[in-house]
């Protein structure tokens, strides 16, 4: 089969693999800094869980020192809380592996449409089909990233490292709003 394509949709396709192309990077900075996380959060959590045995053997032999009690259970709820907050952030690492997972499905499903429109000369040239086919990718934005980036790229026409950098900038802006508010948990 050839058939070439015209400017309009030589456009489109591009615009969907800089779409493509900034999930992608936004998906590996999520990932490693989920990974870095969990690394950082399991290590922590080891440290501690070692300590909590440790003072629990003390308190075992201090039974009649109770000055001595109390200052190793004060220890030892200072340190549960510790892994509990360590858990938390280990919980939310595992959520952006998530949203990390999502994000990579739904740009090989925007890739499969693309492949299946330039495949077929009539449909490469159908403006319907291009807009069917934006339209379809748009529904498939389901977390707020992929909606920034589908503006920038698509309705701004922003170039893909651009939108990526401005994307990088909204999400370290987040992330620091995040951990000066105290937030709930949310599964995906």
């Amino acid at each position: 089969m050839s058939f070439a394509l015209g400017a309009k949709e030589v456009q489109e396709t591009i615009m969907v693999l800089n779409l493509s192309v900034a999930q992608i990077e936004l998906s590996i900075t999520d990932g490693d800094n989920s990974v870095n996380t969990l690394i950082d959060s399991f290590s922590y959590m080891s440290q501690h869980i070692e300590d909590i045995e440790r003072s629990s053997k003390k308190i075992a032999e201090m039974t009649t020192d109770v000055a001595g009690i109390e200052e190793h259970n004060q220890s030892l709820l200072t340190q549960t809380g510790d892994l509990a907050l360590k858990m938390q952030q280990a919980i939310i690492a595992f959520q952006f592996y998530d949203k990390l997972s999502q994000r990579l499905n739904h740009v090989s499903h925007g890739l499969s449409g693309l492949a299946e429109i330039v495949s077929h000369e009539m449909h490469a040239k159908d403006e319907a089909q291009w807009e069917a086919f934006k339209s379809e990718v748009r529904k498939g934005t389901t977390m707020r990233e992929e909606e920034e980036l589908f503006e920038l790229i698509f309705d701004q026409e922003m170039p893909a490292d651009e939108a990526i950098d401005v994307m990088k900038t909204r999400m370290r802006d987040r992330m620091a709003e995040n951990e000066e508010e105290e937030e709930e948990i949310e599964f995906f």
